[in-house]
């Protein structure tokens, strides 16, 4: 098993460029279409792309192609990671697989965009669309789609290879800004991935009528109070940040009403959580106006305020022992798979 990207390679140099089948017919890209095999994801992804709806069979057919390829790469780096033998050989495959493999097909894609000017503002454009024609456009598109999965690959992997990264990890306009000279859009085509619902035996099913329900909130809802930082200005990506908050509910550590439970051991886990996301760039480094520099304090005043909890001593605790944090986060697996922002 290797962490190539064979398909891509085939859309961007071999048989598979789009510009190379431009005497297939409509009929013939159906065909194609229907023997493309429907790969599913072995994981519970981060991401998910809601790119521009294909409208000919040509885009069809590379949208398939495209996504099944995405999901079958990403299960199988998910695969190699998660059976990796130590650190050491994890190390390997983070560095590997970012550094070399995609950065190399980013670097490649961002060349033949440029090369044939397929650039998205000519779709997307009114003033632009009308003068190229239909090959181009359909073209532009798949260049672009594969653009985006791409950059949604990659933030995907720097989930997989959290706590193995050499360097910060990237957002979506950072990775737009180091490979691609294009505007992004003002709506990013990457979303929070849907869960995914795996059949569950018989026997495991039970009744759950009685299930309390968690309700995000992403917004202040507790009474404005002097010293404690707006989510508006404190959180960076309220989406990012609704996932976590549904993950603590999830471990029992806050009620449906965002109140800590305090129970037993509970503190010291919640107050590394917040030096997790802290490291992680949850949070805007900012205030504005003024540009006032935000500080691990006033992070952890907000979180403290938002669940009902004191984490004061403990969260000063671990800002001055990172090692044994370290070994915390390492034997917390929910701690460990917070994603990166």
């Amino acid at each position: 098993m290797n962490n190539e990207l064979n398909l891509f390679h085939k859309i961007l140099f071999l048989e598979l460029r789009p510009w190379a089948n431009r005497e297939f017919s409509e009929a013939k890209f159906k065909e194609l279409l229907n023997a493309v095999k429907k790969e599913d994801f072995a994981f519970q992804p981060v991401y998910e792309l809601s790119f521009l709806k294909p409208l000919s069979n040509k885009r069809k057919y590379y949208h398939a192609l495209i996504e099944n390829e995405a999901i079958r790469y990403l299960n199988a780096i998910y695969s190699i990671f998660d059976g990796a033998y130590n650190d050491e050989e994890k190390h390997f495959w983070s560095h590997d697989t970012l550094n070399k493999v995609m950065a190399q097909k980013l670097t490649e894609t961002a060349a033949r965009i440029s090369e044939h000017n397929y650039f998205l503002s000519t779709l997307t454009n009114p003033l632009e669309k009308p003068k190229a024609d239909t090959n181009t456009l359909d073209e532009i598109y798949i260049l672009q789609l594969l653009k985006f999965q791409l950059i949604r690959i990659y933030l995907e992997l720097q989930t997989i290879f959290n706590g193995y990264l050499k360097e910060d990890a990237y957002t979506e306009a950072e990775l737009n800004e180091i490979y691609f000279s294009e505007t992004l859009p003002q709506e990013s085509f990457l979303l929070p991935a849907k869960k995914i619902n795996k059949p569950v035996p018989a026997s495991q099913v039970t009744a759950k009528q009685n299930e309390v329900q968690f309700k995000v909130k992403a917004f202040d809802f507790r009474d404005v109070k002097k010293g404690i930082i707006p989510y508006t200005d404190l959180i960076k990506d309220p989406n990012r940040f609704s996932r976590f908050e549904e993950e603590l509910f999830s471990q029992e550590f806050i009620d449906e009403d965002y109140n800590f439970k305090n129970i037993h051991g509970q503190k010291q886990i919640l107050a590394a959580s917040f030096h997790v996301l802290i490291k992680k760039g949850y949070f805007n480094k900012f205030k504005f106006p003024g540009k006032i520099p935000i500080k691990p304090l006033d992070i952890r005043k907000f979180l403290d305020y938002r669940y009902n909890s004191d984490t004061d001593k403990q969260f000063r605790t671990w800002a001055n022992n990172v090692d044994e944090l370290a070994s915390l986060i390492d034997h917390t697996p929910w701690l460990d798979r917070i994603p990166t922002s």
